[in-house]
């Protein structure tokens, strides 16, 4: 379906069919015509935006990925670039010129009106995971004294230049935000009554400093289609509408993934990266768990009098470094997630380990008895075989132990939980899996040594 769009308006463009063209992209929504547009060259592309209205150029401009929008910004002449810039929504407009050389965010500046320069100024210069910025600042406000008749003709007058007016802020003469109210509410309710009567005075709201992830937790939790942004005196200065919030799930998502993963974290799709990219974010992990990996030779080199008296210990090492990592990698990736939705907080922290030391010895004692009998296939000797239940009893309760501990560790150096799991706790149970299963197996089988 998409190649078939695709190769129409390539068709279009060759034979100079525009006024066609013109009438297909007017009929599309910008994510449609993101679409259609994303696989052709740049100059098709350009030729593409000369005929979409500006406020739909702007959104499907917003929606491009980065290095696209590179390129397009120096293909693109004078009077397109500044329709574009102009109407893009603030936040989205933040974001491009973050990516940005000083001189083109001076050159691009320079179209805005006084008003939208000084809106995308403040948001820059928020941290780069805080609320304020992603926020709108060009939201539509309402006066607690205002009368329901007075609050609907202002949304009326207003509300087709603001991003939504479903949900809308209450404040009083000095900005502080006092309430919320949703329009349906308003639409419903005697004319002459006053908004503060009907709104909502226990509001939910966020400060620009809060953490985007922490707003997108609130936002799910509480079920809200928008959320007020305040400063630290509780003024109101923005909005985040649950787009926003989407775009950031899905960023927080992919990078969690990535650094589970033990790669490099990428911001733009498979396909806009370029093969050193893809290479330099995966080599350093690798190198590093590479050599990290080999100081379990150190430990299989010390116990080599133990493997060459009873060979049969070395045909079980995958199975005991396998369970290891497993189960590490199984148990972080419960912690790291139950962390991410807010399931569990730092404070939790003896409560999960407890929790967890007995879940282990319960998943050990299974697996271990499992390990036991499964041994019976390549060992009647009853003591190799205890050894095998006991090693695999002690790994299991071990790496659950870790897998639970670390993401707390790495939360409490300021780090990332995910950089610790996956690769790395596997990595780390390698390394320990071997010194409990040859230390069990050297204690146990001393007289066949």
């Amino acid at each position: 379906m998409k190649v078939e769009v695709v190769v129409d308006i390539k068709k279009l463009i060759a034979e100079k069919q525009f006024k066609v063209l013109k009438e297909v992209l007017i009929e599309q929504e910008p994510v449609t015509v993101v679409k259609m547009i994303e696989e052709l060259p740049p100059d098709e592309k350009i030729i593409v935006f000369r005929f979409l209205p500006k406020d739909t150029a702007a959104e499907v401009f917003s929606e491009l990925e980065k290095d696209d929008q590179m390129e397009l910004l120096s293909l693109f002449k004078e009077e397109t670039l500044r329709d574009i810039i102009e109407s893009m929504d603030a936040d989205d407009r933040a974001s491009l010129l973050e990516e940005l050389p000083a001189n083109v965010v001076k050159r691009l500046l320079s179209y805005l009106s006084e008003e939208e320069r000084k809106n995308t100024l403040i948001l820059l210069n928020y941290p780069e995971d805080s609320a304020g910025r992603i926020m709108n600042p060009d939201f539509l406000d309402l006066k607690e004294s205002l009368l329901v008749k007075e609050a609907l003709e202002k949304i009326r007058s207003q509300g087709k230049e603001k991003e939504s007016i479903y949900t809308l802020f209450v404040i009083d003469a000095k900005r502080k935000l006092k309430g919320v109210l949703e329009l349906k509410d308003l639409i419903f309710a005697q004319e002459d009554q006053l908004v503060k009567d009907i709104m909502n005075e226990d509001p939910i709201y966020v400060t620009v400093y809060d953490d985007q992830e922490k707003v997108a937790r609130i936002m799910q939790d509480y079920n809200l289609l928008a959320i007020p942004v305040t400063d630290s005196e509780k003024r109101l200065v923005g909005m985040i509408t649950i787009d926003d919030m989407v775009d950031v799930l899905e960023d927080s998502a992919t990078e969690d993934i990535q650094r589970m993963a033990a790669i490099g974290v990428t911001e733009t799709s498979y396909f806009h990266t370029s093969l050193w990219e893809l290479v330099k974010n995966r080599v350093i992990w690798l190198a590093a768990l590479l050599l990290f990996e080999s100081v379990a030779v150190f430990v299989i080199e010390g116990f080599s009098e133990v493997l060459q008296k009873i060979t049969i210990l070395a045909a079980f090492m995958p199975t005991i470094n396998a369970i290891g990592g497993n189960t590490g990698s199984q148990m972080s990736a419960i912690i790291i997630r139950s962390m991410a939705v807010g399931d569990i907080e730092e404070k939790d922290f003896k409560k999960v380990i407890f929790k967890e030391i007995t879940s282990g010895l319960v998943l050990g004692i299974i697996l271990g008895v499992i390990m036991f009998l499964r041994s019976l296939l390549n060992t009647q000797e009853f003591l190799i075989m205890s050894s095998l239940a006991l090693s695999i009893l002690i790994v299991v309760i071990i790496s659950n132990i870790l897998g639970a501990i670390l993401p707390f560790l790495a939360k409490k150096m300021r780090l990332d939980p995910a950089l610790i799991s996956g690769p790395f706790i596997s990595t780390l149970m390698d390394i320990i899996s071997m010194v409990v299963y040859f230390s069990i197996a050297s204690f146990l089988l001393k007289d066949l040594i």
